[in-house]
C-alpha cells in the first residue's frame, strides 16, 4: 500500500467514524462517479433573450431569470450531485417563440435529454411551431401557466391543439397554484390520455410550518386522476424565507407537511424530483434541494427513491436512451 493510499484509507475511516452511518450509506449508494438522477426541471436563457426581456422587465440583480445561463453552467452542478440528465423547461414569453428554437439548439449538449416548450394554444401558428419543435427529437411537451389554462379549455382551437399533444404522447407541464385545481381536473377528465405534470407541488407555501386546507384539497382532488403527476421540485421555495435573503431551512422536517401530502396522494409512481435550477438558488443551495428530497424518498424505501429520482421522469417524459450521457463519470 502506497503512502497516498494509506492516508486516503485513514481519512475515510475517520470521516465515517465522525459522521456516523448516514454518510457511509450515502457513499455506498451514490458513488462519486455514478450519475443516476434525472432532473426534469431546469431553466436556461441566451444573451438575445436576456437583452430582449431587459427592455420591459426589471428583475432583482440576483434573479437568475435575468442572467445568461447555458448547459455548461449547469455541468458542474450535475456532475457534483450525480445528475445524469435534465429536461429543460421553458422560461419564454408567449410573444417570443423564437427563444424556444434557441433552447432546442442547446439540446446538442450531452446534459439535455428533452425540452418543455412555451406555446400559445390559441395561435394559428401553434401547429407549425409544434411540428418544427417536434422534428428536433427533443420536444417532450409544453408548459402552460396559471389562469391561461382555463381560457384554453373554453376555446375550440386550443382544444384541437391539446388533442394533438394527447395523440403524440406529449406532456402538459402546468405552472399553477391550488386555485387552479378545477381547471387541472377538467383538463385531466376531458383529455384522459394526456400526460399532465404539476410543477412545484402546486406552488405550495408554508405559513407557520403548515399548509393551507385549500392546498391540501387541491392536491388530493387532482391526484384522483391517473394521468396527473406531481413534481417535488424547487423545495426550498416552499418555506417562509424571502428570496435573496436568509437561506431557507434545509431540514427535511420543515418540508414534511408538503412532501408527505403529495406522496400520500400521488404515490411512488406519480411523483418525481426536480431542482428548478437555477431559480432554486434564490432561496439557498441546490445541493440541499437534492438532499432533502432524496432523504424523504429514501424514507419510503429504495424503490420509491429510484422511481422518484429517476425512473418516473424517464417514463413520463419518454426520455430516449440515446439522449442520456453515460452514467459513469470518467
Amino acid at each position: 500500500m502506497t503512502e497516498f493510499n494509506r492516508l486516503t484509507l485513514c481519512c475515510s475511516i475517520i470521516l465515517c467514524c465522525l459522521s456516523g452511518p448516514v454518510v457511509a450509506q450515502q457513499l455506498v449508494r451514490e458513488p462519486a462517479k455514478k450519475r443516476w438522477i434525472i432532473d426534469p426541471h431546469t431553466h436556461f436563457k441566451g444573451a438575445e433573450q436576456i437583452e430582449w426581456e431587459a427592455r420591459t422587465t426589471k428583475r432583482h440583480p440576483k434573479n437568475t431569470l435575468g442572467h445568461v445561463i447555458t448547459p455548461e453552467d449547469y455541468r458542474s452542478v450535475a456532475d457534483r450531485l450525480g445528475i445524469q440528465s435534465t429536461v429543460v423547461v421553458e422560461a419564454v414569453e408567449q410573444d417570443t417563440p423564437q427563444f424556444n428554437d434557441w433552447l432546442l439548439e442547446q439540446a446538442e449538449s450531452d446534459l439535455i435529454s428533452g425540452y418543455v416548450a412555451r406555446g400559445n394554444l390559441l395561435s394559428p401558428e401553434f401547429a407549425a411551431n409544434y411540428e418544427r419543435y417536434k422534428s428536433s427529437g427533443y420536444l417532450r411537451g409544453f408548459r402552460f401557466r396559471q389562469a391561461e389554462l382555463r381560457g384554453y379549455l373554453d376555446h375550440e382551437t386550443a382544444r384541437q391543439h391539446l388533442q394533438y399533444l394527447e395523440r403524440d404522447g406529449m406532456v402538459v407541464d402546468l405552472l399553477v397554484s391550488s386555485d387552479h385545481a378545477e381547471s387541472v381536473m377538467t383538463l385531466a377528465r376531458e383529455f384522459p390520455e394526456l400526460t399532465i405534470v404539476i410543477d412545484h407541488c402546486f406552488g405550495a407555501r408554508l405559513v407557520g410550518g403548515k399548509v393551507s386546507p385549500g392546498w391540501t384539497k387541491a392536491v388530493n382532488d387532482c391526484s384522483e386522476f391517473p394521468n396527473v403527476h406531481c413534481k417535488l421540485s424547487s423545495i426550498l421555495n416552499f418555506s417562509d424565507a424571502a428570496p435573496f435573503g436568509q437561506p431557507a431551512s434545509v431540514d427535511l422536517e420543515t418540508y414534511q407537511p408538503i412532501l408527505e401530502t403529495c406522496f400520500r396522494a400521488f404515490g411512488e409512481d406519480r411523483v418525481m424530483f426536480a431542482t428548478n435550477w437555477a431559480v432554486c438558488t434564490h432561496y439557498g443551495q441546490v445541493d440541499d434541494v437534492v438532499s432533502i428530497v432524496t432523504e424523504f424518498l429514501k424514507s419510503k424505501g429504495e424503490q420509491a427513491l429510484h422511481k422518484g429520482m429517476r425512473e418516473n421522469a424517464l417514463r413520463v417524459f419518454q426520455i430516449r436512451e440515446e439522449h442520456l450521457r453515460p452514467r459513469e463519470n470518467k
